[in-house]
């Protein structure tokens, strides 16, 4: 709990900079568009009193609210969220990376939550399996929901990582088992879905030769 409160009162005291910083970028384009504060409170529907606190980092304004000031100024708003620490979020997920690592990892080089080298980017692959030249992204998924949302999520990941494979680890849930052979032959053009093959591949060492989806 105590854990959660910290990252919680984290997130406020990033919100309170990245105002400042949004105050800063709005002002900058009004200026450059050469708006005095009236002009431009009468173009998006506020007081004038209310663009300058939002140009002081002041004021509280929801995401359309922000996205409106910015175009009125020529700017464009982009807001992404990431997983922070790599996504391990619950001990179901936490299980089966252990299981997974315990069954191949002799073999390899292991990272765990292994970080894409982007700045400010706060993806981190579950683990990451290295060998020589040969880097291997690894996925674990503990309920397949959007299943081609998570593997383009998975695939993005594993292209910034400059890992050679990306193995998707699946838990082998009845739901997760349903899913998969709903899309299977989808899948099948991009992905190994043999699991003992790929698996048995891994615990030798050896590059399973394609990205894999395995079940566990």
């Amino acid at each position: 709990m105590a854990t959660g409160v910290r990252a919680i009162d984290e997130a406020r005291r990033r919100w309170q900079r990245e105002q400042l910083d949004l105050g800063n970028e709005l002002r900058t384009g009004r200026h450059i568009r050469n708006l005095t504060l009236r002009q431009l409170a009468a173009s998006i529907g506020v007081s004038a009193s209310q663009v300058c606190r939002r140009e002081l980092g002041h004021a509280r304004l929801s995401g359309e609210a922000l996205a409106v000031h910015a175009a009125a100024v020529g700017l464009r708003m982009s807001i992404k969220l990431w997983p922070v620490g790599g996504g391990i979020r619950d001990a179901a997920q936490a299980r089966y990376i252990a299981a997974f690592v315990a069954r191949v990892g002799r073999a390899w080089n292991v990272g765990l939550e292994a970080p894409v080298p982007i700045a400010g980017d706060l993806r981190a692959a579950d683990v990451l399996l290295a060998a020589g030249s040969l880097r291997i992204a690894v996925e674990v998924v503990t309920r397949l929901v959007d299943v081609q949302a998570q593997i383009r999520a998975a695939q993005l990941k594993a292209r910034d990582l400059g890992a050679t494979r990306l193995v998707i680890v699946v838990a082998g849930t009845r739901a997760n088992r349903a899913a998969l052979a709903d899309t299977r032959r989808t899948l099948a053009g991009a992905f190994d879905l043999d699991t003992r093959r790929v698996m048995a591949d891994l615990a030798a060492g050896r590059d399973p030769g394609r990205d894999a989806i395995v079940a566990l």
